[in-house]
């Protein structure tokens, strides 16, 4: 009804109806508007895209119609004001430079009440529309002037601009969508305005929480979560690389205080979704790294023209400060001096609308949808789980961590990297004996902490249940396995009589391996053919497998160990064994494989000089891990993929991955991998056969945990496979 009665009427309407349970697709088709269905989980931008590839295809050779064709979005439950369009429209003829133009946006109820003249978004990530509190309209903001971002409700974009810049961002199926298009069309040369005189009226049911969000993202369907979600989004894909960081730190930080403040308001379930928004982007990069990569095509000019429309600290402490104060005069008025509401406008002004249009679309809550919601997001059930898990099994820990094998930790990270590079160490009556690498990595690692060693390692053994769940669920992933599949994937590893008895013995060397094999084993699986992986991506390959070694000898060996078979194996399926002839030789060795595997090879050998001499030297004396031995378990428990020793799950607490060892030998598609698990197997059981004494300790047997979570994750991965 308010486009019939629109001054300047449009051209052609489309409607897309996301799954609605009214009668409104009735309506539409009854008024000879074609409707596009989709299912009720597709986004805004995903329902503007299809009404946009249903319009007929640009002719770019007839009267410049690329540069003349306007497209007008309107929400479900907004209605422009009769002179809308026309004003939008006359206000872009007389400037061509503009690329998107968005009216003034009312209130529904409140007819005078501003809620958005132009928006914009703070360093913090919060919405801001630069108005008083409850502003009224009077007039003060009918100019046209120029904004970071209009609302996609009322939205007048250039179909060119529209396509140039491909649309909404995908990622953004609800909330912030506008802001972030606004950005990008900004830094793409195009101008954007806001257009005082149209007016359109909202009523906002998706952000007042009105009506239920159904969108992919939205978690649990909580409005808050998905728009904080978002809001850091919008910044980590459009800011520029260098203040990344910062803008990281202040989202983290914002996040932490807002959630606090919702706690002393007795409103858990936001503080919640503060923390919830950071922690979806934190375990979820893939999206982020993308749009950072598709920002770059149509980037024209520099970042430094959005910091004119992003407001200064002062000027959003100066509102923060007018707010509270109108807060605190409205909360001594008495009834009696309150003023009348203000009269509202009738719906004359907007045309003829349906008076059931003012009903609120109350849905019934169904039992347990909550729950039934969150079954539906495996990934972050399990994440619920698994920290459920990691606060009742580390209730013991809290506070500062020592005894087992965990090696003493300075206060200072300073005094680790000294040490790493003084070659007199004051241990007994004094060593020359090189410091390890991974010394110098716990150091440098304790920057996150602000330099304090002790509570990055109590912070890691806390996370690590956490952190290996994740790693494994998206390497999972890539390995083609479903959500349901990869999620029970990384829960059982995390939770591997292995990885229990490293956090409760103090093995940061076993964890940090457990870790980064993950990373390790997808990025070399699916390059099993080294000619198509990168140069770049390869030497980060390298890089984490030094880390790796770095916490655990028997690691470096067994890596030296595994591509230096690949490496001769690789050789011998290039020529025939029998030729000797230096000119064959040489050709093979310049193949572009030879080199990237001999790169794998060397490279984290180079990185752990001297202490990978001194290994080579001598092996069987060079295989304890960081920090103290600790008696570890006999053939039978490692045999049974639990390293056993002190504070080790019962072997009646059967670990499944002896079943799943036999089952992947069965099956011949899994037996190349299967064969790897089995082999570090064996090799696990004959090297903790062995006695060693060092790091001022008894001999004991040589720890081979190291072995077991790398053969417990080939197997699990390939079972689910398998499944």
């Amino acid at each position: 009804a308010a486009l019939s009665s629109q001054k300047r009427l449009p051209d052609q309407i489309i409607a897309v109806d996301n799954g609605s349970i009214d009668g409104s697709v009735k309506l539409l088709s009854n008024a000879g508007i074609p409707v596009i269905k989709q299912s009720k989980s597709a986004g805004f931008g995903s329902a503007v895209a299809a009404a946009v590839a249903k319009l007929p295809i640009v002719d770019k050779q007839i009267n410049n119609q690329e540069n003349n064709e306007w497209l007008w979005i309107i929400h479900d439950d907004c209605a422009p004001d009769k002179l809308a369009l026309a004003k939008l429209l006359e206000a872009v003829v007389e400037r061509p430079q503009v690329g998107i133009a968005g009216p003034k946006i009312l209130g529904w109820y409140d007819r005078k009440h501003i809620l958005e003249a132009g928006i914009s978004i703070t360093e913090n990530g919060t919405r801001w529309s630069g108005l008083e509190d409850r502003e009224h309209d009077q007039g003060q903001h009918d100019e046209v002037k120029n904004v970071l971002a209009v609302s996609s409700a009322g939205m007048l974009i250039k179909r060119g601009v529209f396509e140039e810049l491909g649309g909404f961002d995908p990622s953004l199926e609800l909330f912030r969508d506008d802001v972030d298009l606004g950005w990008r069309a900004n830094i793409a040369g195009h101008s954007v305005i806001c257009v005082g005189e149209a007016i359109l009226y909202h009523a906002q049911a998706s952000s007042s929480e009105r009506r239920a969000i159904d969108v992919k993202d939205a978690i649990l369907h909580r409005p808050l979560l998905l728009d904080r979600r978002n809001a850091a989004f919008v910044l980590l894909a459009n800011s520029s690389w260098w203040i990344l960081p910062w803008v990281a730190l202040q989202l983290l930080f914002t996040s932490i205080g807002r959630s606090f403040i919702y706690l002393l308001a007795k409103l858990p379930g936001y503080a919640a979704d503060e923390i919830a928004a950071i922690g979806l982007l934190i375990f979820k990069p893939a999206d982020l790294i993308k749009s950072r990569r598709y920002r770059k095509k149509n980037k024209v000019l520099s970042a430094r023209v959005i910091k004119q429309f992003i407001p200064t600290r002062s000027t959003q402490l100066q509102a923060s400060l007018e707010r509270i104060s109108t807060s605190i005069s409205r909360a001594f008025k008495s009834k009696n001096a309150q003023q009348n509401p203000t009269q509202v406008k009738s719906y004359s002004d907007i045309g003829i609308i349906d008076e059931s249009f003012d009903e609120l679309e109350f849905v019934e809550g169904k039992s347990f949808a909550k729950i039934r919601a969150l079954a539906k997001q495996p990934f972050l059930f399990g994440l619920l789980v698994i920290s459920i898990f990691s606060i009742f099994y580390s209730r013991n820990r809290f506070g500062s961590l020592s005894g087992g094998a965990l090696p003493v930790a300075p206060d200072s990270a300073m005094h680790l990297i000294s040490n790493f590079f003084t070659s007199w160490h004051l241990v007994g009556l004094g060593s020359s004996s090189p410091t390890p690498l991974w010394v110098l990595i716990v150091g440098l690692a304790s920057v996150i902490t602000g330099g304090n060693p002790q509570i990055f390692i109590n912070l890691f053994f806390f996370f690590i249940p956490l952190l290996l769940y994740v790693l494994t669920y998206r390497s999972a992933r890539r390995f083609n396995l479903s959500n349901y599949s990869a999620t029970f994937a990384g829960f059982i590893f995390a939770v591997s009589p292995a990885i229990l008895t490293s956090i409760n013995q103090g093995r940061i060397g076993t964890l940090v391996v457990a870790a980064l094999f993950p990373i390790l084993f997808t990025a070399l699986y699916n390059h099993q053919q080294l000619t198509d992986l990168k140069w770049r991506k390869l030497y980060l390959v390298t890089i984490v497998a030094a880390i790796a070694a770095a916490f655990s000898p028997i690691f470096l060996l067994v890596w030296l160990g595994y591509q230096i078979y690949q490496l001769i194996n690789q050789y011998i399926a290039a020529q025939n064994i029998n030729s000797t002839k230096w000119e064959d030789i040489s050709k093979i060795l310049n193949q572009d494989e030879i080199k990237k595997r001999f790169a794998l090879l060397i490279t984290p050998f180079l990185i752990n000089i001297p202490n990978s001499f001194s290994l080579l030297a001598n092996p069987s004396a060079k295989l304890l891990e960081p920090g103290l031995s600790v008696p570890s378990g006999d053939l039978l428990s490692v045999l049974l993929f639990n390293p056993g020793g002190p504070a080790s799950p019962n072997l009646y607490l059967l670990a499944p991955f002896v079943l799943y060892l036999f089952l992947c030998l069965v099956v011949k598609q899994q037996r190349r991998d299967t064969s790897l698990a089995l082999i570090l197997l064996a090799l696990s059981v004959t090297i903790s056969s062995f006695y060693i004494a060092g790091n001022n300790s008894n001999a004991q047997r040589v720890w081979t945990g190291t072995l077991i979570v790398i053969a417990q994750f080939i197997l699990t991965l390939n079972i689910f496979s398998l499944a």
